[in-house]
């Protein structure tokens, strides 16, 4: 069943005081939530999925040239691989929204959409769960919504003149939603990047306030870089199988959790994706600035690039080596002749670059910005659940692997949660299937009860 308001089951009678009893609810409705669905379906387990908006509404939050960083060959969830007409292709959010709706609706799955989650807290047998459309008492709470919830903003003294448009990645969609003038981004990610590329082909004056971080590549050696690294085990290698984590070095699995991705694009020609080359975009006259150390008014300070430039440069061609060193090693095995990508690269890989100074100090309004885009990411937020000792100070779940330490309580789709591609939509279930014996083991010693509960 797919439910949506015209099939909501919490009508009539059970939108009463009174709970409608699960066995597990799970919460969000995106690939996460719905892996996990399908995967508890296929078990026989009661549940729900509780959706605040649509079906993978998250992704209708991204900005109008979006695409993908993981190719279409990669997208899988349980009992589904793309098996589309463009598998080296990078899906549009749309048609990732469209994906997972389509995905829903052909299993059948129990999604209630519009049904926002108010409170979760520990009641009964289990959890209550409150939302605005009813009560339910479920065994097992499964916490799916991800952990891109609240714009996190600079982390320094950040305090923009009055007459500054200011606008988070979140609420970016194409330039011409902004005023006239140039346009600083601040935040070296991929948000970052991509946002001051799409700024720069429109015509915009860009000022990229880089964070620290190396570009990955795109393609190498007749294959995108994904299906190197997919051929290698290591995009779905598990936390717990990392050498720092195996070697028990202190903090090695919160440094796995809070790892960033390098640079990357799946925007391109013809949605083929490009790699992110910092080169080609000083070399196309987008300003590159040091990390941001304070804004107050229109004066802006910066760290010096160049070190930033210098060890990204160092680590895009770490990582070209081992990319290339993973492909040589591939076609010595094989009968097969790889296809020149060099155009994938980026210019920094082969071309020596010794950087520029950039401004330390820039005043905005005398270099004629007018807006700054803030694309500094996200924080993990869950105001509703009130169930206390599941979270760090960062407000990541304690426990482990998703397991949290309050008994029937579970986290899902958080990159290295369990593995690098937890949050991607290319992690095909593995993160469902191995959270599904510890929901078995929970449900086993915590007795269903049939009564409503007050």
């Amino acid at each position: 069943m797919h439910a949506t308001d015209a099939t909501n089951p919490l009508t009539g009678s059970e939108r009463s005081p009174n709970a409608l009893q699960l066995d597990v609810a799970i919460i969000g409705a995106g690939h996460s939530g719905l892996s996990l669905s399908a995967t508890l379906a296929d078990a026989g387990v009661a549940h729900r999925v509780l959706e605040a908006e649509t079906i993978g509404a998250s992704w209708s939050r991204r900005w109008d040239s979006f695409r993908l960083n993981t190719p279409n060959f990669l997208t899988a969830l349980p009992g589904y691989r793309y098996d589309g007409p463009d598998p080296t292709g990078f899906a549009t959010a749309p048609e990732v929204i469209d994906m997972l709706t389509g995905y829903a609706r052909r299993r059948q799955l129990p999604v209630l959409e519009g049904c926002g989650v108010r409170r979760v807290f520990a009641a009964g047998n289990g959890y209550r769960v409150e939302t605005g459309k009813g009560a339910f008492q479920a065994r097992c709470v499964v916490v799916a919504t991800g952990e891109y919830r609240q714009p996190r903003w600079p982390q320094v003294f950040f305090s923009p003149a009055a007459g500054l448009e200011v606008v988070h990645s979140r609420d970016y969609r194409r330039p011409q939603q902004l005023g006239q003038g140039g346009v600083l981004v601040i935040g070296g990610g991929q948000s970052g990047a991509q946002i001051a590329q799409d700024l720069h082909a429109a015509g915009r004056e860009v000022f990229w306030s880089m964070a620290e971080r190396y570009s990955h590549i795109r393609r190498v050696r007749g294959r995108d870089s994904m299906h190197w690294w997919d051929m290698q085990g290591l995009l779905h290698r598990h936390v717990r199988e990392r050498p720092d984590v195996v070697a028990g070095v202190a903090g090695a699995l919160q440094k796995a959790r809070r790892a960033e991705f390098p640079l990357v694009s799946g925007t391109g020609a013809l949605g083929g994706g490009s790699s992110i080359s910092l080169l080609s975009m000083h070399r196309d006259g987008i300003v590159l600035l040091g990390k941001l150390e304070q804004l107050d008014g229109h004066i802006a300070h910066f760290r010096d690039v160049r070190p930033q430039i210098r060890a990204a440069v160092a680590g895009t061609r770490a990582e070209y080596k081992h990319l290339n060193d993973m492909a040589d090693a591939h076609y010595a095995r094989v009968d097969e002749v790889p296809t020149d990508d060099a155009r994938y690269l980026p210019e920094e890989v082969y071309l020596e670059w010794e950087p520029d100074a950039s401004p330390r100090c820039l005043r905005l309004d005398a270099a004629g910005i007018g807006t700054v885009v803030v694309a500094t990411g996200f924080e993990a937020e869950w105001p509703w659940l009130d169930v206390p000792g599941v979270l760090d100070s960062r407000g990541y779940p304690l426990g482990d692997y998703g397991v949290s330490a309050q008994p029937g309580l579970f986290f899902i789709g958080m990159y290295n949660l369990q593995r690098p591609s937890s949050n991607f939509l290319c992690n095909g279930g593995r993160d469902a299937a191995e959270l599904l014996p510890a929901i078995l083991r929970h449900l086993a010693v915590a007795p269903a009860r049939h009564n409503a509960v007050a």
